[in-house]
């Protein structure tokens, strides 16, 4: 449990980090209630104090656009700052950004000229990509990202990695189950940073949905012979452990996965329905609809995330619903 009186004493006392942790306590509601406006105020003070960790969150704050209008400039200048207190996620980070989604980082170390380089529209104007069929729809997508895309979210996950688990539709919850046997690493505010939205705002370029609509992104990893078996994404409707789930953020209408990897053998996704089965290069994307066009779900969408049989397989994950948040 988090030491939660010691952080108010601490934070008292002008202790920036433990300021910072005190504020991500009262953002998240992890060992207190909630209160994000005052989460927030006391990340900034931290920030502002010269914790890096703090100008971090204070600058995923800002480009999430959760609890404020998101500011992309605000974002990336406080990316900048943390870059410059020391933060090493916001250093690989902003060389990722300032690179471009097609290139590759340079070993250049002027925090300023690299938040100037960052040209958000390159990044907002994905690739078409392919259709492959209608319905149900799938569509594949080469290079969405680059190799420095792919290598930094599976830094970013490498040592977080828990057991994946599935909806429980007893409770509405999540559980672990024998059919998925990989691991995951949930990108929630603490751990995704600025560059994870873009990466979604890239996502929400691509498919024409919000990225308000988007859940919690993942990282996936497949040790040789993990599986995820035969599944659905979408939520049965006629579960009632779903019903307010459903009626409050509707269905889970689309899947977007990004290979983040590709040395390794085996680990398609197959579509058992229609016999067709994808596997991405490095930067590879394929995004496939859970819903047919009445927005029902659809039974052909049947899918497995296939186990690698050498090698392990990294994946990002991003699962759409019908409605923002």
């Amino acid at each position: 449990m988090p030491d939660t009186e010691g952080n108010e004493s601490a934070a008292s006392s002008d202790d920036a980090g433990a300021t910072a942790r005190l504020g991500l306590e009262h953002l998240t509601g992890r060992g207190r209630p909630a209160d994000p406006s005052r989460g927030i105020a006391l990340i900034e003070q931290a920030a502002e104090a010269g914790d890096p960790e703090a100008a971090w969150l204070a600058a995923t704050i800002a480009a999430s656009g959760f609890w404020r209008a998101r500011n992309w400039d605000i974002a990336f200048d406080r990316l900048q700052h943390a870059a410059e207190l020391g933060s090493g996620a916001a250093r690989s980070s902003l060389a990722v950004l300032a690179a471009g989604p097609a290139g590759s980082p340079s070993e250049l170390e002027d925090w300023a000229a690299l938040r100037g380089a960052i040209d958000l529209d390159d990044w907002l104007s994905p690739p078409a990509g392919s259709t492959v069929r209608e319905a149900p729809r799938i569509r594949t997508i080469e290079a969405f990202v680059s190799p420095a895309v792919c290598d930094w979210l599976v830094d970013r996950a490498r040592r977080r990695l828990a057991r994946a688990t599935i909806y429980d539709s007893a409770t509405g919850g999540t559980t672990e189950d024998a059919r998925r046997t990989n691991s995951q690493c949930d990108l929630d505010i603490e751990i995704s940073g600025v560059l994870t939205f873009v990466l979604r705002a890239r996502i929400a370029a691509a498919t024409g949905r919000p990225d308000r609509a988007m859940e919690v992104p993942k990282v996936l990893h497949y040790a040789p012979g993990q599986t995820f078996a035969d599944h659905y994404d979408w939520l049965d409707p006629d579960e009632p452990a779903y019903l307010l789930e459903l009626a409050q953020r509707g269905q889970r209408a689309e899947t977007f996965l990004i290979y983040l990897n590709a040395d390794f053998e085996g680990g398609e996704t197959h579509f058992p329905e229609i016999g067709y089965s994808y596997r991405g290069g490095k930067g590879d994307a394929i995004l496939f609809s859970n819903v047919d066009g009445n927005g029902r779900p659809d039974a052909a969408t049947r899918h497995a995330g296939l186990p690698p049989t050498a090698g392990e397989k990294w994946l990002f994950s991003q699962w759409i619903r019908e409605y923002p948040a």
